[in-house]
């Protein structure tokens, strides 16, 4: 039986230092070897991606951007999805957001486009280096992101909020990351657009059922793929709305190979305990 087998990648399948461990990503080649379908599932760009890719030795799809982006680099055929906001839709909330705005990014391939740049970004979204980043405002940008993240002032969700829902609330959805520090971390993505809808167009591209898929996750962006998955596995330290939502939570953490040692236990790959 073939499985699809979707893992997210920070506070999941890496450990706490960012990293893959030998088993992990032992466990993750022997799968694909067995002809499963391991597919990275990530919030991260694919310039910060694909070397995790790499690293395990993939040549399956990979998801970036949180289901805004399915590309197979091993693949040149695979024809490439990606979604993307309106410029308008996006030079519009900028103007509005303008005055609220600590710092605002988004990224196209290996290019991050940010207004009021600030290093915090790096420790949001892994996988962005300063040294790609072209600064200015949003409204001088022509180019159509995938979905963007805003620092906003704290004192200031409720009209952020608000504003999004009442003029966009049929094309966008936005997701709080957290608040610190006088400031909140906002995700904007396209409403309809999720890792899940990626994995969803990957199980029909395979012919596989939604019955044989295994998601694995740790963060608020993997909720939907939690959820809507044959099996769907949360982390030991995955926020309580995955908990709510997971068939499994595991009994260890992401720092304890935790994807690892469920897949070994679900396979029965003795050999790799």
């Amino acid at each position: 039986m073939k499985y699809l087998i979707s893992c997210d990648l920070d506070g999941t399948t890496l450990n706490r230092q960012g990293e893959l461990t030998t088993k992990t990503i032992n466990v993750l080649r022997h799968l694909r070897n067995l002809g499963h379908i391991v597919v990275l599932a990530t919030g991260r760009p694919f310039s910060g991606a694909i070397g995790k890719y790499e690293e395990i030795g993939l040549d399956t799809p990979l998801i970036t951007d949180n289901g805004g982006s399915i590309e197979n680099p091993k693949d040149p055929s695979f024809a490439k999805q990606r979604t993307y906001i309106p410029v308008h839709m996006m030079h519009q909330l900028f103007t509005f957001a303008k005055p609220m705005i600590i710092s605002t990014f988004f990224s196209i391939d290996d290019v991050v486009y940010a207004y009021q740049y600030d290093k915090k970004l790096e420790e949001f979204f892994s996988g962005i280096h300063s040294d790609r980043v072209i600064e200015g405002e949003y409204t001088s940008f022509d180019v159509q992101p995938t979905g963007m993240v805003f620092l906003i002032q704290s004192d200031k969700q409720e009209p952020f909020e608000s504003y999004i829902d009442v003029n966009f609330g049929h094309t966008l959805s936005h997701r709080l990351w957290g608040v610190e520090n006088g400031y909140a971390v906002y995700e904007v993505y396209l409403k309809h657009v999720s890792k899940s809808s990626a994995v969803k167009y990957l199980l029909d591209f395979y012919d596989v059922p939604q019955s044989q898929w295994i998601a694995l996750g740790d963060g608020i962006n993997d909720v939907e793929m939690i959820r809507d998955a044959g099996i769907g596995v949360a982390m030991k330290n995955a926020v309580p709305e995955l908990h709510e939502v997971a068939d499994i939570i595991t009994e260890i953490s992401h720092d304890e190979e935790a994807v690892a040692n469920f897949l070994i236990d679900y396979f029965k790959l003795e050999d790799f305990r």
